[in-house]
């Protein structure tokens, strides 16, 4: 009588233990035999609840506690102002105003209005003209 190896039979073992998992992972929702159909189940209808769901009112003005921020203020905590230039930050418009003049500033970029929008990286220019959707939003609604 032949003696078999003790390797071949833990191979075996470990094979068909690694296609029992194997097998595990494969379902008819992802595999599926050439010409048939995928079955689809049909999406759980969700339980309406017993009582009624009750929704608190957010209040339409701040709490006397909550402070409201300013149509304009000094600085803007995420925009730099213009270097060398007194402006302000306005909230409206999203954008410094630069004090006396009609001059825009946000994220290194001067803005200005004449039949059209310009952009400059300077106050004095040179000026580039810009399509709207470039523009600021809270200027874009001004001219």
């Amino acid at each position: 009588m032949q003696r078999r190896a003790p390797w071949l039979h833990l191979s075996r073992v470990v094979l068909g233990s690694l296609m029992v998992v194997l097998a595990g992972c494969a379902s008819d929702a992802v595999y599926h035999l050439p010409g048939s159909q995928p079955q689809r189940q049909p999406a759980p209808v969700p339980e309406s609840p017993t009582r009624p769901v009750i929704t608190p009112a957010v209040p339409a003005t701040p709490s006397p506690g909550t402070p409201s921020v300013p149509a304009t203020r000094k600085t803007h905590p995420r925009y730099a102002p213009p270097p060398h230039l007194d402006a302000h930050w306005d909230n409206q418009l999203g954008v410094y105003v630069v004090s006396g003049q009609s001059l825009y500033y946000r994220e290194r970029l001067y803005y200005r209005w004449s039949n059209g929008w310009y952009c400059a990286g300077q106050p004095g220019g040179p000026w580039e003209a810009v399509d709207e959707p470039s523009v600021p939003t809270g200027l874009r609604g001004l001219h």
